[in-house]
């Protein structure tokens, strides 16, 4: 099998791989051909494989004294079985989480600080981050403001990926997200994909929470970039930060104005140009955070959102922005 490794994610460790790949090609061996085959190896080492390779149900054995016979089955009926049995094995480790959780809460009882982890590994800290997320099941909510760990114009992948898998995520950006060189762009990749987002003038803190096991918390004593981030487990604490996040999502204005939710201009009745104009208007920003979210001349923004203001019949930015965000008034397409 040319030494690539592709049963190891079955149980199949890189011996028995190789004395399996062998037998697929030479059906019916000895012990004593496949002990000739590897040298270097002991006849405990052979043996050891094959047992592995025969509880696993991808050979079979004949008897023949100390010298038995073994031959490969067919990759299309034994894989699959041992395929279907990983994904039990990995269910009943899920359905285990509750009962696992229990038994790691009663034994921080004694201190009731331990709710809180710290971590200040960088890599740690990126690798918790995608475990948190990997494991949500429902929604991830955060209000998000600088600063930030690493380069903030890079969309997440692992959130695109739990997207696609239907979690929910509701975001919260503060104004000055926006305004951050070449930010805009990220943050629509994830609208377009399916991410819920409002907007705030400011934040009062970066915090992402994770179904309702655990929340991040970025430790910037010296406001500069993070240093740590604090992991708050079940607890008041994480009740606090729950609530915190609700407060701030029913006063932030949205950013995304979807049909389903706050309704926006109908499909083909304005340019995708005009579109990320209204979701800005629409969140109260003003013409330089516009002029840098969309990389435009600030003539540009002014005569675009003076013809949307028209097309509305708004007297001033405000109400337009206040039909666009809240009563979803339809535009008329241009005229010619």
């Amino acid at each position: 099998m040319n030494g690539v490794l592709v049963l190891d994610g079955i149980g199949i460790d890189t011996e028995q791989e190789q004395v399996y790949g062998y037998l697929l090609a030479n059906p019916s061996c000895r012990f004593s051909d496949l002990e000739a085959q590897w040298p270097g190896w002991s006849a405990v080492r052979v043996r050891r494989a094959l047992r592995g390779l025969v509880a696993a149900g991808l050979i079979g054995e004949s008897s023949a004294g100390d010298n038995p016979c073994y031959t490969a089955v067919a990759p299309d009926a034994a894989v699959p079985g041992l395929v279907r049995a990983r994904i039990e094995e990995a269910r009943r480790a899920e359905q285990a989480v509750p009962t696992l959780m229990a038994a790691f809460w009663s034994g921080h009882h004694a201190d009731s600080a331990q709710f809180v982890d710290v971590i200040d590994d960088p890599a740690m800290i990126v690798e918790r981050w995608q475990q948190m997320q990997r494991a949500v099941r429902s929604q991830v909510r955060a209000l998000d403001c600088p600063p930030y760990f690493g380069d903030p114009v890079e969309p997440d992948p692992v959130e695109l990926e739990r997207l696609r898998d239907g979690v929910v995520y509701r975001v919260i950006y503060a104004e000055e997200v926006l305004r951050t060189p070449g930010r805009w762009a990220d943050v629509e990749a994830g609208m377009n994909a399916g991410e819920d987002a409002r907007l705030v003038p400011e934040l009062p803190a970066k915090l992402t929470l994770f179904d309702d096991f655990a929340a991040s918390l970025p430790i910037n004593p010296s406001h500069g970039r993070p240093t740590a981030v604090a992991i708050v487990h079940p607890s008041p604490m994480l009740d606090a930060l729950a609530a915190l996040f609700e407060m701030y999502w029913s006063m932030a204005v949205p950013l995304v104005v979807t049909p389903a939710g706050e309704p926006a201009p109908a499909p083909g009745q304005v340019s995708p140009d005009e579109t990320r104009l209204i979701r800005l208007l629409a969140a109260g920003l003003g013409d330089d955070a516009i002029r840098r979210a969309l990389g435009v001349s600030p003539s540009t923004v002014h005569r675009r959102v003076h013809d949307l203001m028209h097309r509305l019949g708004a007297t001033t930015r405000f109400q337009a922005g206040l039909q666009i965000g809240r009563s979803g008034a339809a535009l008329e397409p241009p005229p010619r």
